[in-house]
């Protein structure tokens, strides 16, 4: 959910200053995609086309208390959040990739449990 709530608001973001218009022409999206990488993982890719991210911020983007959200508006703990339960309750692992003015990309993969 952290995840899906900051790619609204970059669209908040990304749209600032643009007319009905042009956000109807260019609509925001978020696309996900899950699959199966093999009999033990598998992998889901959150992408989005909001404003993107520099690269300072994507390699501090799972610190806790980092935060790009003007003050009050953030805690700097959501993705902090989403890195620990990927990686500390599910033992998986989740990058980032983002260009600014096209969007982010956030692959996680994540272990299968065999069903009892």
């Amino acid at each position: 959910m952290n995840i899906l709530a900051n790619a609204i608001d970059a669209f908040d973001q990304a749209n600032k200053g643009k007319t009905y218009r042009e956000i109807e022409v260019n609509p925001n999206v978020i696309i996900i995609h899950t699959s199966r990488l093999n009999e033990h993982q598998i992998k889901i890719q959150i992408q989005d086309n909001g404003c993107g991210m520099s690269q300072d911020t994507q390699d501090r983007i799972f610190e806790p208390g980092f935060t790009t959200k003007e003050v009050g508006k953030g805690t700097g703990l959501g993705m902090a959040i989403v890195h620990q339960i990927i990686t500390e309750k599910h033992g998986g692992d989740i990058k980032v990739q983002s260009e600014l003015g096209q969007g982010s990309t956030f692959t996680l993969r994540i272990p299968m449990k065999a069903a009892r």
